[in-house]
């Protein structure tokens, strides 16, 4: 079984990410939530257009490989930090990278980026049952903000922003 260790830990954009990412949410959500083509479309283009305009003096985006392929990435969006807090964006990690404390390291590494650079919050929307995201935002101490119900993806789910004060 591998561990952390055995995986790269890479910032900034690789070849293939968007991609990448994209295709990982559309498998992972497509199974539990039924969220089919309009929601890997959704992060494919909101992320494209995030990586047009990348900064990393304000955002950062980490991807995590082992032997070339790809097994999760994680993004903070600092465009709108000053007003909104920071945004986490498009977490996700490959079934085979799971358990293996991978999701707190990049957990940690965009904590860690947000402060220091002096972020004031951190933000995110996930959905209610997405568990061990869950359990993973609450460690880190992250505290429900919202809570709604939308279909925004096709079917009705619990919507639910999470904030942590940095």
């Amino acid at each position: 079984m591998s561990k952390a260790q055995d995986f790269n830990l890479l910032t900034g954009y690789q070849p293939g990410l968007i991609g990448r990412t994209a295709a990982l949410h559309g498998r992972a959500y497509v199974e539990k939530w039924k969220f089919w083509k309009f929601f890997e479309c959704k992060v494919a283009s909101e992320l494209s257009m995030f990586m047009e305009c990348y900064d990393e003096e304000i955002s950062c985006i980490w991807s995590l490989e082992k032997d070339g392929e790809f097994y999760g990435t994680i993004t903070l969006d600092g465009s709108h930090a000053e007003k909104d807090g920071a945004h986490l964006r498009w977490f996700i990690l490959h079934e085979e990278a799971k358990g293996k404390g991978l999701g707190k390291l990049l957990l940690k590494s965009v904590v860690d980026f947000a402060k220091t650079k002096g972020y004031e919050s951190i933000y995110l929307w996930t959905l209610a049952g997405l568990e061990p995201a869950g359990q993973l935002y609450r460690h880190f101490g992250f505290t429900l903000e919202e809570s709604k119900l939308d279909t925004q993806w096709g079917v009705e789910v619990q919507e639910e922003k999470l904030r942590l004060k940095l």
